[in-house]
């Protein structure tokens, strides 16, 4: 039920809220985990996941992917091996915050090519707004979550609402099964 917070059987959750993130939802982690990271280091988050996910990896976008750029699996490799051989810690880089195709396609292979349960993180979406048009983040929202869903995989994600006009909210809210106030 909208407002009342994840349930078991949710299969998308936006957190909402100042200073709202994804970890605010509270969802335990699945058996593959990938973030979508445009505030939160990489690293930071992997380390988040030390324990119970079978594999867990980040797309990391924005300025601070430049980081995690040395991080990044060989790119002469497969990147259908790398995505089904990593079993923690894989880093892959989006350096513009306005690149959601670049983004959109890392999730989709990842979302694809794992076996089981697999939640996407998205650490807040407030920055992508910062950065682009509500249109065009509502847009990769609504492909995010198409895609997931589309793979039998979960989307819990966070929007920092302290910047946002009240209908940013209400309008991402109806891409997402649940939603909660951090």
């Amino acid at each position: 039920m909208r407002g009342e917070g994840p349930t078991d059987d949710s299969t998308h959750v936006l957190v909402t809220g100042a200073d709202a993130t994804a970890a605010d939802a509270g969802v335990p982690p699945s058996s593959n985990v990938l973030g979508v990271t445009y505030e939160t280091a990489a690293e930071a988050w992997l380390g988040e996941f030390q324990t119970g996910p079978e594999r867990a990896a980040v797309v990391s976008v924005g300025e601070h992917s430049r980081a995690a750029a040395a991080t990044t699996p060989d790119a002469g490799a497969s990147a259908a091996t790398d995505i089904a051989a990593a079993a923690m810690g894989a880093v892959e880089t989006v350096s513009e915050v306005e690149d959601v195709a670049g983004v959109g396609v890392l999730v989709n292979d990842y979302v694809s090519t794992w076996d089981g349960e697999t939640t996407v993180y998205v650490d807040d979406f407030s920055v992508l707004l910062g950065e682009t048009s509500t249109e065009t983040a509502f847009r990769f929202a609504h492909a995010l979550t198409s895609c997931a869903a589309a793979n039998d995989a979960h989307v819990v994600a966070g929007l920092d609402t302290a910047d946002q006009p009240a209908h940013v909210a209400a309008t991402f809210s109806e891409l997402f099964d649940d939603v909660c106030e951090a």
